[in-house]
């Protein structure tokens, strides 16, 4: 072969960072070669990206595969090299003058194969010596490659503590935070919103006044009519109420009344009732609440105000949602457009909206609800 075609195979044979043959060859993205000793030892701090040490292109060193093509022609290359080497003058075998072709394992020692089979050796387990050296080699490799993971665990497992210890050393001290932190122990939180009057808001609510009447045989004596039949009174009488401890009980009406259309208002006088809903309801809700949970289904689109053992709550149905504005204790409108599909609540003395619950699902004919809940 022509020397500078040797030179050139050579070169391209050659790790451009120990500038021997490659061993384990690897191929980066940039498509330049490294034996993958040399490119592990040659990472500084295990970074996630390094640079070529070619092009000086950044490139990921994760999942570096072996280029068995280029390792294939390196053990080539290798083996001829070594050959060369051992039929020099030097390396030949003193004794016999012959090309010491053999390794022995036990001596750990070349050999020539007279030399392998004289009674100091013949007992001893020999191989060639190209084999031996490729041998050796890989189990380098593996080594060094269990190594090298364990390196890197390490490295990660090191950057979590270091990690962890400066968080730790961020909270200074704990003892002096957590008596700072009794001295200035947080206050409830008031979410009651407020809102202000609307100038003429009755007024012009009043223009779509209706009277609302009670079906007799379902009203009560805890839901009853006042003045001139356009308010209802919701009260919880205990004395006429049914004498029980075990479970709250719900007294419901339903006004004679029903809406397919238009705009319309009345209002409720509420006083100081704690318990109690009303609005308005789809027909097919009331034929399936008789007797049931009446806030289980949609279909019902009311205002209600529930006491707990610390306050009382004001919600909307349709859907459940609670409304942080102070609790009416007098009287309350609501405003019914079924064109446009809107149930708006008020607070009469204080001529300033609660709430208006938009897109109802109406499914006509609307009828007028009112609950009070006995506890």
């Amino acid at each position: 072969m022509n020397s500078r075609i040797l030179q050139v195979v050579q070169r391209e044979l050659t790790c451009p960072i120990c500038m021997n043959y490659f061993i384990d060859p690897v191929t980066i993205d940039c498509g330049h070669s490294f034996c993958r000793p040399c490119f592990y030892l040659n990472w500084q701090d295990f970074p996630i990206l390094t640079q070529c040490f070619e092009c000086i292109k950044t490139t990921q060193h994760r999942n570096l595969k072996t280029n068995i093509r280029l390792k294939k022609m390196a053990s080539l290359a290798r083996k001829a090299s070594l050959w060369l080497f051992l039929s020099s003058e030097e390396q030949m075998c003193g004794t016999h003058r012959e090309t010491k072709k053999m390794f022995c394992e036990v001596d750990k020692s070349l050999l020539c194969l007279l030399c392998s089979s004289s009674q100091e050796h013949r007992d001893h387990r020999h191989c060639p010596i190209e084999w031996a050296a490729e041998e050796h080699r890989e189990k380098l490799l593996k080594k060094m490659q269990f190594l090298w993971e364990k390196a890197c665990e390490n490295h990660r497992n090191l950057n979590v503590e270091t990690t962890r210890t400066r968080h730790w050393k961020a909270f200074g001290d704990i003892l002096h935070r957590s008596e700072s932190v009794l001295l200035h122990m947080p206050q409830p939180l008031n979410l009651e919103l407020s809102a202000g009057p609307i100038t003429g808001l009755r007024d012009r609510l009043n223009q779509f006044r209706v009277d609302i009447t009670l079906h007799h045989d379902e009203a009560n004596s805890h839901i009853f009519q006042c003045g001139d039949l356009r308010s209802i009174c919701i009260g919880c009488d205990r004395q006429n109420a049914p004498h029980t401890t075990a479970t709250p009980t719900s007294f419901l009406a339903w006004g004679t009344q029903t809406f397919t259309s238009g705009k319309h208002y009345w209002e409720v006088h509420v006083g100081d009732s704690l318990n109690w809903a009303f609005g308005v309801c789809n027909k097919s809700w009331k034929e399936k609440n008789q007797n049931d949970n009446i806030y289980g289904k949609e279909g019902l689109f009311s205002l209600g105000c529930v006491k707990n053992d610390i306050q009382c709550s004001l919600f909307t149905t349709s859907p459940l949602t609670l409304q942080y504005v102070p609790r009416p204790t007098s009287h309350v409108g609501l405003f019914l457009d079924c064109e446009a599909r809107i149930v708006s609540f008020v607070d009469v003395n204080k001529s300033s909206p609660i709430y208006t619950i938009p897109n109802c699902s109406f499914s006509p004919p609307l009828r007028p609800i009112f609950c009070c809940i006995h506890l």
